[in-house]
C-alpha cells in the first residue's frame, strides 16, 4: 500500500473516530471542565474541525475558515467558560459539510504535490522534513492526539468509553 492510500485511510478513521468520540454527549457536557487546567470537549472539538482548514489549503480546497477566532489553537486561541460558543451540533455539521471536500481534494494529490516542500515548524522537529506529505502525517497524529483527549474527557463525565467501529 502507498503512503498516500494509507494517510487516506487513516483520515477517513479519524472522521469516525472524531463523531465517535462526540457521541452521546450534550452541548451543556461539551462546555465542562473536569479540572479547571483542562481545555473542554467543545474546544478540543472545534480546535480539530478547525485544523481540517489546514488539510483543505493542501488539499486545494477553497473554504473559508470559520470559527478562526475560537478554536486556532495553540497560543492563539483558548478555551474560555461561560463563552457562547456554537452548539456542539453545529460544529459537528460544519465537519460533515467539510470532510468529504478535503477528503476529495486529498485523493487527488500527485506524487509530484506531496513531495512539495512547505514552510512548516514540524521541519525543525527532526522528525518530519518539510513535505506536504509529513505536514500530512503529523496532522493525522495531530487529529488522534485531540481526539484521544475528548475519549479521556468523556470518561471524565462519567460517559461510555468512545467506541473505534
Amino acid at each position: 500500500m502507498d503512503s498516500k492510500t494509507q494517510l487516506l485511510k487513516q483520515f477517513d478513521l479519524l472522521d469516525r473516530w472524531f463523531k465517535n468520540a462526540l457521541d452521546n454527549l450534550s452541548d451543556k457536557e461539551t462546555n465542562q471542565r473536569i479540572d479547571p487546567k483542562m481545555n473542554h470537549i467543545k474546544y478540543i472539538a472545534g480546535h480539530l474541525f478547525h485544523t481540517n482548514y489546514v488539510f483543505a489549503q493542501f488539499a486545494g480546497v477553497k473554504a473559508e475558515p470559520k470559527w478562526s477566532d475560537l478554536f486556532a489553537g495553540q497560543g492563539k486561541t483558548k478555551a474560555l467558560d461561560n463563552y457562547p460558543y456554537p452548539d456542539i451540533n453545529e460544529i459537528i455539521d460544519e465537519w460533515e459539510k467539510l470532510f468529504p471536500q478535503v477528503r476529495a481534494g486529498l485523493s487527488n494529490l500527485s506524487e509530484e504535490i506531496l513531495n512539495k516542500e512547505v514552510p512548516s515548524p514540524i521541519a525543525q522537529s527532526g522528525i518530519f522534513d518539510s513535505t506536504i506529505r509529513d505536514l500530512w502525517t503529523f496532522l493525522n497524529y495531530h487529529q488522534a492526539y485531540h481526539i484521544g483527549q475528548i475519549g479521556l474527557l468523556r470518561k471524565g463525565l462519567g460517559k461510555e468509553t468512545m467506541k473505534y467501529q
